[in-house]
């Protein structure tokens, strides 16, 4: 497998990592539990950096490879560029209703809920066709020298909040992660027993 499409698939587990920390904290407020909106900040800022920056990037370039090489399958896809500015849009959404009960602005519980429900919701369906149609319709028709190219031009840039060096503003976000998966161990292994 392709070196970006592994780096690729690794993030997209760790971006499934962050939806259910918020499935979480949706879940909190909609039993009138009040959710860690410092947390939710903290998902908001990754979202708005890490995807836009570097991750989107990537999957843009295969993108274009794909639409070079096979054209039909490219059409099969959509077009990544759309798909990651519906992207934005949820996210903006997303931050919008945060940002609003944090302001004490008046808003629907129901509107907060689906703009929370609907970036988990698109993200998921998002991560879903890139693995489903993308990465093998890529892994098919691009050659070794599309692979080299794309690793070459590829960033280096570390994951600012699972790969190792947690930027100072994903700390609490980072600890609430992987008490979980602390938890899930604990439980895996109590099953287990």
């Amino acid at each position: 497998m392709a070196k970006i499409i592994e780096a690729l698939l690794e993030e997209h587990g760790n971006i499934e990592k962050l939806l259910a920390v918020l499935e979480h904290e949706l879940d909190l407020f909609d039993h009138n539990r009040r959710p860690d909106y410092d947390i939710l900040q903290s998902i908001i800022a990754y979202f708005e950096d890490y995807p836009q920056r570097c991750h989107h990037p990537k999957e843009e370039m295969i993108f274009s490879r794909l639409r070079e090489r096979d054209p039909a399958a490219a059409a099969t896809y959509g077009d990544v560029d759309d798909e990651h500015e519906s992207e934005a849009q949820r996210l903006r959404g997303f931050a919008d209703a945060v940002n609003a009960v944090l302001a004490d602005q008046e808003i629907l519980r129901e509107s907060f809920h689906a703009a929370v429900h609907q970036f988990i919701d698109s993200q998921r369906e998002h991560l879903r066709k890139e693995e489903t149609l993308l990465f093998p319709a890529a892994l098919h028709a691009l050659r070794a020298e599309d692979w080299a190219d794309i690793d070459a031009r590829m960033s280096d840039e570390k994951d600012p909040l699972f790969d190792g060096d947690v930027a100072e503003k994903f700390h609490n976000l980072e600890r609430t992660i992987l008490r979980w998966e602390q938890e899930a161990e604990q439980a895996r292994l109590a099953a287990a027993k």
